[in-house]
């Protein structure tokens, strides 16, 4: 009962923290571009970068299902202390190293709007006509965040699906509410802080399965 309960734990808080911190920057750009770019071009990059995604998360996931018991947990105890150390480094980087999260964001932002208006000749039109080729910049980083997510989510539903769709769920809610209400709020939480919680539950919990399944040697 006990193991249970800790692997309906870890699939929630896994898919949602995931979730939250890759979805948070596809947010703020989508946000931070919807100007330039028009709102239906970033809408559709977005939503066709989550199908992808969501289409990668069940094709991992099902892969993870045809390993035998002992090595669905050593991988999942793998993927997941990858990404702990990834959120540590972030960690590490934004609250030892000073960078800025907001410059970052700033930055990409740019290199998207920049990428978008190389087939214009550098010459910005006064409306950006819808077209996938307009939505390919917000695609592309949809995709990238999501093909990072979708990892944790496949590692943590091969367990319990219907708790990681729970988690995934709610930090998708959390993250609409608060794209609605303001984009600054995005912005303006501790990035250092995300990276450190995240980076900890997935140390926590992919220690928990890498050693589940060395037990099983």
């Amino acid at each position: 009962m006990a193991v249970s309960t800790v692997v309906i734990v870890a699939s929630f808080l896994l898919a949602f923290k995931a979730v939250l911190l890759e979805g948070s920057e596809v947010a703020i750009l989508s946000l931070a571009t919807i100007k330039q770019l028009g709102k239906r071009n970033v809408l559709t990059g977005m939503l066709t970068g989550i199908a992808g995604s969501l289409f990668l998360f069940l094709a991992v996931r099902q892969v993870f299902l045809l390993l035998p018991d002992l090595l669905i947990d050593l991988a999942t105890g793998v993927v997941i202390l990858y990404f702990s150390s990834r959120f540590m480094r972030g960690f590490a980087r934004y609250y030892f190293g000073k960078r800025s999260f907001r410059a970052k964001m700033e930055k990409l932002t740019s290199e998207l709007v920049e990428k978008d208006m190389e087939h214009y000749g550098g010459e910005q039109p006064a409306v950006i006509p819808f077209s996938l080729l307009n939505s390919l910049p917000v695609l592309t980083i949809t995709l990238t965040e999501g093909f990072e997510a979708s990892l944790v989510l496949a590692a943590a539903g091969t367990f319990n699906l219907e708790w990681t769709v729970a988690g995934a769920t709610t930090s998708i809610v959390i993250l609409l509410v608060v794209s609605a209400v303001s984009y600054d709020y995005l912005i303006r939480v501790p990035r250092w802080l995300l990276d450190l919680l995240a980076g900890s539950i997935l140390l926590v919990f992919g220690c928990f399965f890498l050693i589940s399944g060395l037990l099983l040697l």
